[in-house]
């Protein structure tokens, strides 16, 4: 039993954690089509700037939405 409301404290923390991530549109803050690295980490607080700068593929200074959703789903 006790394992069994473990797996589901953690689901549900999982879960609560993938629905605050804000969508690429939503971060996007001035429309342009490009998520900066400090719109990026105002949509995710918890993320390092390390780690949207390595999620920056093509080395750009910006992230596409391909680039922000892989650094999401991280």
């Amino acid at each position: 039993m006790k394992k069994l409301l473990l797996a589901m404290g953690f689901t549900a923390f999982s879960m609560a954690a993938y629905a605050a991530t804000v969508d690429f549109t939503t971060a996007d803050a001035d429309g342009n089509g490009a998520v900066t690295m400090e719109e990026a980490m105002a949509a995710m607080p918890d993320v390092s700037s390390d780690a949207v700068a390595a999620a920056d593929s093509d080395g750009d200074g910006v992230l596409t939405v391909a680039e922000y959703e892989a650094l999401a789903s991280q």
